[in-house]
């Protein structure tokens, strides 16, 4: 069967898959009917018959009080079985390294999961940064580092603010409407570029791993200090930086 070919029943599945895809795209404490709606492009009575079919099947519960919908349990016990970051890192880690290779900086790969981005591996440049930069397994909040901000800026204006919501922001290093900020100029200019802050001395770029079918999960960024990452450097390694992530989405056959 071609790759496009669409296999009998495939319209459920793939909108039962993009129900699933938009719910942890929410806050932590779920997402309701009409929110999901507005992700997927559904209408809300075909959302919520997909919920409903979920719901029995253990991949989405509803909070009794909230009537907010969540993933559920059967969805996590097929997350961890698949094993899907361990072989995503092992077959992203030549590509990382090959980018630290050709632009002499230090590279991360990260995962969204909810409000947050979780570091997955990371590779060290030739210049060793002086300022704690994130570790294998930190998380840190979506638009606070410089893959949480690629990955926010490929977000509906609408779902940003519903992650934005998340109380944990308001104990964030970087504001709310910083980030706003940071979503902006990442648009405008097709690539994150953040200074300083959390880090102070440290600047950052970072792109999403482009995937065929919803919203980018995965970033790439490469971090340095002000001193190494001059516009002149910034402009060399971004096209370096881009083509790493297209070869790490075709390794993962995302698109």
């Amino acid at each position: 069967m071609e790759r496009d070919e669409a296999p009998q029943g495939a319209q459920l599945i793939s909108r039962a898959a993009e129900v699933l895809r938009a719910i942890p795209r929410g806050a932590p404490d779920g997402r309701r009917l009409r929110d999901l709606a507005v992700s997927t492009g559904l209408t809300e009575p075909t959302v919520r018959r997909i919920l409903l079919a979920l719901i029995h099947e253990q991949f989405v519960v509803q909070d009794a009080e909230t009537k907010l919908y969540r993933l559920g349990p059967l969805a996590f016990e097929l997350g961890l079985a698949s094993g899907f970051h361990a072989r995503a890192v092992e077959l992203c880690r030549p590509h990382l390294r090959a980018l630290t290779s050709d632009t002499g900086d230090t590279s991360f790969l990260a995962v969204r999961t909810g409000t947050e981005t979780v570091c997955l591996d990371r590779a060290d440049g030739l210049q060793e940064i002086e300022a704690k930069v994130a570790g294998i397994g930190e998380r840190i909040l979506l638009g606070v580092g410089t893959g949480g901000v690629a990955l926010l800026s490929a977000m509906q204006d609408a779902e940003i603010e519903e992650v934005l919501s998340a109380y944990a922001y308001n104990q964030s290093a970087v504001s709310r409407d910083e980030i706003r900020a940071r979503v902006a100029t990442a648009r405008a200019r097709g690539y994150a570029d953040i200074s300083d802050k959390p880090i102070p001395g440290v600047r950052g770029i970072g792109v999403v791993v482009p995937t065929e079918r919803g919203l980018p999960t995965l970033s790439l960024s490469i971090v340095a200090s002000h001193e190494r990452m001059s516009e002149e450097h910034l402009h060399r390694i971004l096209p370096i930086l881009r083509m790493t992530a297209e070869r790490i989405g075709a390794a993962l056959d995302l698109h």
